[in-house]
């Protein structure tokens, strides 16, 4: 591969990302060229974002302020960007991340009301340059039917444990950027079974590689 691809997964909580990407290294296993994909994801990634991740997700002594939550959030990316994606995109590899800077506007911009969309798109471009993904899959569905789904024996993370009008504003902030950037937003029916979603995901990966 000459030129490396950039990939996301973005959607709200239990909207299927953490199945299809690991139906996704299923099927990148089964391919000669295996090693040239690079799965991440956010926050963490790194030995500092794992650190990271655990201080936004299970934090119930001393929880972070909704600013330095944005921050922290910000501080995991910059760091699995200059230590895992630049060097595997300029290496030619495929990345895929669970998660990129459009969780950020939908959870720290349209829920959390801390910057506006556009506020938060230059930040992050003060913080990581041009960089963006080529595709995001964004796997839509109403937060009312995705937390029906959630396993009730898995404890709810901090994030999770927000109320429903907050995660109809994330909801709302993924809308938004899906809206706004078409050419890169590839929006999949959540609600579909999860073989249709992976195919769908197969198919426009392998439009884009092949």
């Amino acid at each position: 591969m000459k030129k490396g691809l950039f990939i996301t997964f973005e959607g709200g909580e239990a909207s299927g990302k953490t199945t299809q990407i690991q139906m996704l290294k299923d099927y990148v296993n089964t391919l000669d060229n295996k090693e040239d994909f690079v799965f991440v994801k956010e926050p963490g990634g790194t030995v500092l974002g794992e650190s990271i991740r655990n201080l936004l997700m299970h934090n119930e002594i001393d929880p972070p302020v909704a600013k330095a939550e944005l921050f922290l959030y910000c501080a995991s990316r910059v760091q699995l960007v200059e230590k895992v994606i630049l060097s595997a995109l300029n290496a030619g590899k495929v990345v895929v991340a669970d998660r990129f800077y459009d969780s950020t506007i939908a959870y720290q911009g349209f829920a959390r009301k801390i910057f506006s969309a556009d506020e938060i798109l230059q930040l992050t471009q003060m913080l990581i340059g041009n960089l963006k993904p080529d595709l995001t899959f964004y796997l839509k569905i109403s937060p009312e039917l995705a937390f029906k789904r959630k396993n009730p024996d898995i404890p709810l993370d901090r994030i999770e444990k927000e109320g429903l009008g907050f995660h109809k504003k994330v909801a709302e902030g993924f809308d938004y950027m899906a809206n706004l950037e078409k050419d890169r937003f590839c929006v999949i029916d959540a609600t579909k079974s999860v073989q249709e979603v992976h195919k769908t995901v197969i198919e426009h990966i392998n439009n884009i590689l092949y």
